[in-house]
């Protein structure tokens, strides 16, 4: 297609956009109580290579069953003990943000981090569900892989034999990749302190942003957060746009998110040093246009959650840049 991307087709978008909306469809009829987690791994996990999608896939699902074991066993034992609790976040999000790096699946080991983390979050938040939390977490993260494995598999054209490609070998432990997990690990705790005294919006939302824009070129992770700022106000806007018109008819309310999304997949799946702005507006258009079991019904959770995101973002480019400073202070000078 003339003007395209490079690496994107319309057929593309549309693939991406129908699993998204497929796995807003049936996390409705699961009556699943955050679809907008369904509809993100929809997201996320589409991809024009097959092979690479159902990858993606099972290192999502994978990941995601061993975050909630253990974040479960770690919430119940250290249930009401802050200290413990806050211990526990910053070896989780530590040693995650290390392997997600030195591993080669990295990708099921951030997804696992992320699910403890979650688990450990809400323990602190709202403990009483925690358990009902989990259940609903493994549905909806299952229904959005599924959904997007499912339009692929439907749609996709006979692919010519190639060796299948293996999984990127695992890095030897340097000195980067611990200042990376102690970033990691110390922004999760800090936005913890920071939720405590200031009761900010979606702990859980701000701390996941903050471990996506993790990068071991700390460099990067600065790109990264402007990258995910505008990719976000981007969703954002376009979402709370979108929400000002009249959606209550189930047709219109899914031709409108099919074609926020076909439109976010142009970025995303066009490669360049921009398609991280597509993925981030994709996120955020998500999650203003999906949230608990539909359309959202008030503004105000939407907001709250793109807030979370937000501040996610500022506090990990804040102790990544604080921590590179206190290291270039003692690191002896090179000759």
């Amino acid at each position: 297609m003339a003007g395209s991307p490079p690496g994107w087709s319309a057929r593309q978008g549309a693939l991406t956009a129908s699993s998204v909306v497929l796995a807003v469809l049936v996390g409705a009829a699961l009556g699943l109580q955050d679809m907008w987690w369904a509809a993100i791994s929809a997201w996320v996990v589409a991809n024009p290579d097959f092979g690479a999608l159902w990858r993606k896939a099972v290192m999502r699902v994978v990941g995601t069953m061993a975050g909630l074991a253990l974040g479960y066993a770690l919430a119940i034992v250290m249930e009401g003990r802050v200290a413990f609790q806050a211990l526990a976040l910053f070896a989780a999000c530590a040693l995650g943000s290390y392997q997600r790096f030195a591993s080669r699946y990295g990708y099921a080991w951030f997804y696992g981090t992320i699910t403890i983390m979650l688990m450990v979050t809400v323990s602190i938040v709202e403990p009483r569900v925690l358990f009902s939390f989990a259940q609903f977490r493994f549905v909806e993260i299952a229904c959005g892989v599924l959904a997007s494995a499912f339009v692929h598999a439907l749609a996709r054209p006979p692919a010519p034999a190639h060796a299948a490609v293996a999984p990127a070998a695992a890095h030897a432990p340097d000195l980067d990749l611990t200042r990376l997990a102690l970033v990691g690990g110390l922004s999760a705790v800090g936005m913890t302190a920071i939720w405590s005294w200031f009761d900010i919006p979606s702990l859980p939302q701000a701390i996941a942003s903050a471990l996506v824009v993790l990068d071991r070129d700390f460099a990067a992770i600065r790109a990264r957060a402007r990258q995910r700022f505008l990719g976000c106000a981007l969703g954002a806007a376009l979402g709370v746009a979108a929400l000002s018109l009249d959606l209550d008819a189930l047709p219109l309310y899914g031709a409108v998110l099919f074609a926020g999304i076909f439109y976010f997949s142009r970025l995303h799946h066009g490669g360049g040093s921009q398609s991280y702005i597509g993925t981030q507006g994709g996120v955020a258009f998500i999650t203003a246009m999906v949230t608990g079991s539909g359309p959202p019904a008030a503004l105000l959770p939407v907001v709250e959650r793109l807030a979370g995101i937000f501040v996610g973002v500022l506090l990990m480019v804040g102790v990544s840049v604080v921590l590179a400073a206190v290291l270039r202070r003692k690191l002896p000078a090179t000759p």
